[in-house]
């Protein structure tokens, strides 16, 4: 049918660059203009081989952002997709680097391998702690947390996130980067301004009309920018697919995010 033809075309398609301004009232001036490349769900395998990820590696080094993040499920299942990643993937470069955590399904493809595949791309893998940066004399906390063990729909991690944040300076200003978006329902109401997240790939279904997506049923962060108080929320399409390679009114996407001050 059309539907399924354009979906299996939009699931294939070079991801779509979203570029997004975001503002925060406390960001230190020193980040004011930083460029956050967001990237998640690569999900390297059938769907997904080494020359499509190599696509989209000189596709994210052109939009040359300061620093990449991305938040997990790297490999869709099988380990033998590891190496192929680490090969594209260590050609991915920005001046304040990669820093990287874990989705679920990078679990399911054996935690330690995809790790050991992340650190060998050049990658900084974070879980339940924080990676500092620093730029023009201010601090910037990236907060990673795990992929939770026990699932359940929009689990906060309060724990995993608190850990995190123990971790990190004070006075930094922190970004939360998470697989599942629900770790914003923690994160807003302790203080944390920005959380970045994926995993639903906008239920790689969408209606426009009716604006719902089958990743409603999972979250109710399925894509794009949220707010909660002061706390701010950015939930990527993903780049991947799982299942069936389709992607209906839910195209790929590279999110290319500016930090701005007030």
């Amino acid at each position: 049918s059309v539907i399924s033809g354009y979906g299996i075309w939009s699931a294939r398609r070079t991801p779509e660059v979203t570029r997004l301004t975001l503002s925060f009232p406390d960001l230190p001036a020193g980040l004011d203009g930083l460029t956050v490349l967001h990237l998640s769900d690569v999900h390297a395998g059938i769907h997904m081989e080494e020359e499509d990820m190599r696509e989209i590696v000189r596709q994210a080094n052109d939009l040359r952002a300061d620093l990449i993040v991305q938040t997990g499920d790297m490999i869709d299942i099988s380990p033998a997709y590891v190496r192929p990643y680490v090969r594209a993937f260590r050609e991915l470069t920005a001046p304040l680097g990669v820093v990287t955590v874990l989705g679920n399904h990078d679990r399911y493809t054996g935690e330690e391998r995809v790790i050991g595949g992340v650190r060998d791309a050049g990658q900084v893998f974070v879980r339940n702690g924080v990676h500092v940066v620093e730029r023009g004399g201010a601090t910037l906390a990236l907060l990673g947390v795990d992929d939770p063990h026990a699932w359940r729909a929009d689990d906060p991690q309060e724990a995993d996130v608190r850990a995190a944040m123990r971790a990190a300076p004070a006075g930094a200003f922190k970004v939360l980067l998470a697989h599942r978006p629900g770790a914003f329902d923690s994160a807003a109401p302790l203080g944390i301004p920005l959380t970045l997240a994926g995993h639903i790939h906008g239920g790689q279904f969408y209606l426009p009309g009716l604006r719902w997506s089958p990743g409603r049923m999972i979250t109710k962060y399925v894509m794009g920018h949220f707010r909660q108080g002061a706390g701010q929320l950015y939930v990527s399409r993903g780049i991947g697919v799982v299942g069936v390679p389709i992607r209906v009114f839910a195209p790929p996407e590279i999110a290319l995010l500016t930090l701005r001050s007030v």
